[in-house]
């Protein structure tokens, strides 16, 4: 391993800096107290209470006898709520055959133009388990699930900190990679939300599968090198990204063991073993994602998958490495983002001009390095957030430490080219002050500005609560948010709201709509722009719009590339979608909607979305015109 031997006596300033830090650095405790920090800068979680997916869940863990009598008629509740067989089996699964999604769309928790065969569902039972206990142990106590939370963040960090220590020579350097993972202002949202616990729990038994994989390779420790596969298959229990352990065992074959080819290649039958196990039964069981644009298929999408890896891969290691988060790709216009891509491909590569030197000397860099690159892959299949870079931050931090603490103490690696220098501490200045100061700083922010963000989007479907929906039909023009409403029923429940007996979304607000009832009981909607489902982002403006945002969320519904078809019609038990246009790219342009009952029914309730600034909004009620006469939307940019 390298070693880091600063002067101490005439050194410069960082160099007296480092060797005084080290002695407190390199202490035996300090993944103790590395661990007991990440649970101190955690605490403001505990009053973050239950947000989205945590009302979804909840539904399904709480005893039947907590929930209101309307939820039994929606496609959330199975006949054995409650069950811990059916946490475990239907926690984080919405719709596993065609049966499944047809009652989602009869219910409106899915919108008339999902796709055929359309199917959402994930299998996660060992954190479906703790959630369930959560509710046996603790009621309905956010606050004690949310430390629950926060304990196996503390463990996941206290894990991490000994794996640096494994790895990493001096200690000292290995302590400055889990600090740096410790307080990234990524960390927040996940560690907070209780819904993500799964990755909290991936995350803790893949770094226990490193440690056991080192031992056994490193010590000869045959207990070690069989727990490891175990480990490894608790992680892909907690959920499907627990498959990127993996990435990091392949790079230790590759570049930390020094075993020949053959015993390299065979210390990764186990692992492997395990994962096509687990995929095979993952699979026969009807779990995965079909029919959506959201989530990709890499086996069946093979092209659309390699074109999100050249879009997001750059967007997610700028999201790890420099200050914007990767979900602003999707809050921006075409043009803003293929300007933000071309930004953080110019980052990545002078980044990597800066590290080449460290990456030629150091296997250890190495290792870090490729596991960091691996690990981006499986989350290129999915919109680019920064919530899912904690398997990529691992390689990251172990990477960034090992490049700042060389320059600090001028390791034989770092090059003599003075353009050289002059590039890596700028880039080594920038990575410290994005990575501390400025990651403090978003940590103190992130509570407002998470509830900021779940505020808005609840805002997406908080119709007047004085309208009382009770056994009516909630129609809804132009749903600026069509992906939350499958949460409806749980939120409204949550909210001690009553729920509609079901909910029509006509269209998605993502445009201006001319809306003419042609009929008693039809309306033709009409985009006034480009088409019906998704919204225009070939503006030629860099500002973020939540309308961006909303309009790649529902894509989950349908994938960009399946067209419509002129004279399509979805058929629905009281009302009927037909396509009566389309543009080039086969989506709507023209519908006309059919309701089994006259639009002037009190059983039907309207309402439409006005657009305000900056993708904000709020809704109010819709007048059905008169037979003949025309109403009209704007869309979310003011036009009309």
């Amino acid at each position: 391993m390298e070693q880091i031997e600063p002067d101490t006596e005439h050194g410069s300033m960082p160099e007296r800096f480092a060797a005084v830090a080290r002695p407190a650095l390199e202490h035996r405790c300090m993944p103790v107290i590395i661990a007991g920090l990440a649970a101190v800068i955690m605490l403001p979680a505990l009053n973050a209470g239950l947000i989205q997916d945590d009302l979804l869940h909840r539904v399904r863990l709480v005893r039947p006898s907590q929930l209101p009598e309307q939820l039994y008629s929606t496609p959330l509740i199975g006949d054995d709520v409650g069950t811990l067989s059916a946490a475990m089996r239907e926690m984080h699964s919405f719709a596993r055959t065609q049966q499944d999604a047809e009652k989602l769309m009869d219910s409106g928790m899915c919108p008339w133009w999902t796709a055929d065969g359309w199917r959402f569902a994930n299998w996660r039972p060992l954190d479906s388990l703790t959630h369930w206990l959560d509710y046996r142990l603790f009621g309905e106590s956010s606050p004690l699930m949310h430390a629950h939370n926060i304990i196996w963040f503390a463990a996941l960090v206290f894990l991490l900190a000994l794996l640096y220590r494994q790895l990493m020579t001096p200690l000292w350097m290995a302590a400055v990679a889990a600090l740096l993972y410790t307080i990234d202002d990524s960390n927040y949202f996940p560690a907070m939300w209780i819904a993500n616990r799964n990755l909290l729990l991936a995350l803790f038994f893949s770094v226990l599968t490193l440690l056991l994989h080192h031992k056994w390779r490193c010590h000869n420790s045959l207990a070690s090198g069989i727990t490891a596969p175990f480990t490894l298959l608790l992680s892909l229990l907690s959920t499907e990204a627990g498959i990127a352990t993996f990435a990091y065992l392949f790079a230790y074959a590759l570049f930390i063991e020094h075993a020949s080819k053959i015993r390299r290649i065979a210390s990764l039958a186990p692992s492997f073993i395990v994962i096509v196990g687990w995929r095979i039964i993952y699979n026969s069981l009807g779990y995965g994602a079909g029919g959506s644009g959201f989530v990709i298929d890499p086996g069946r999408e093979t092209i659309r998958y390699m074109q999100a890896v050249l879009e997001r891969g750059p967007i997610l290691l700028a999201g790890q490495w420099g200050a914007t988060p990767a979900e602003m790709l999707d809050a921006l216009s075409g043009y803003a983002g293929a300007w933000y891509l071309f930004v953080a491909v110019v980052f990545l590569g002078l980044l990597l001009i800066a590290l080449i030197p460290l990456l030629r000397s150091s296997r250890v860099a190495l290792y870090w390095f490729s596991g960091m690159l691996l690990c981006v892959l499986p989350i290129c299949a999915t919109r680019a957030m920064n919530r899912n870079l904690l398997f990529v931050a691992i390689g990251a931090f172990g990477v960034m430490a090992q490049f700042i603490a060389g320059l600090f103490a001028k390791q034989d690696w770092t090059a003599r080219s003075r353009l050289w220098r002059v590039l890596a501490w700028m880039l080594c200045v920038t990575l410290i002050f994005i990575h501390t100061g400025f990651a403090v700083f978003s940590r103190v922010k992130a509570p407002s500005t998470m509830s900021f963000v779940f505020d808005t989007f609840y805002s997406t479907v908080k119709v007047d609560p004085s309208v009382d929906l009770t056994d009516k039909t909630l129609v809804v023009v132009n749903a600026p948010n069509p992906f939350l409403f499958m949460g409806l029923p749980a939120l409204r429940a949550y909210w001690k709201e009553p729920l509609p007996e079901r909910t029509r979304l006509l269209a998605p607000g993502f445009g201006p709509l001319k809306i003419t009832r042609t009929a008693d009981k039809t309306l033709l909607v009409e985009a006034q722009t480009g088409n019906i489902l998704s919204t225009d982002t070939s503006r030629k403006d860099f500002a973020p719009n939540f309308a961006y945002f909303y309009n790649h969320f529902n894509s989950l519904f349908r994938p960009e590339d399946m067209r419509f078809s002129v004279g399509e019609k979805t058929e629905l038990r009281d009302m009927s979608a037909e396509v009566l246009a389309v543009d080039s790219n086969g989506k709507p342009t023209k519908v006309l909607f059919r309701f089994a009952v006259s639009l002037d029914d009190p059983a039907l309730v309207w309402f439409k979305w006005t657009w305000k600034k900056n993708g904000l909004g709020a809704y109010s009620r819709f007048e059905v015109p008169a037979i003949g006469q025309i109403s009209r939307t704007e869309g979310p940019f003011g036009d009309t």
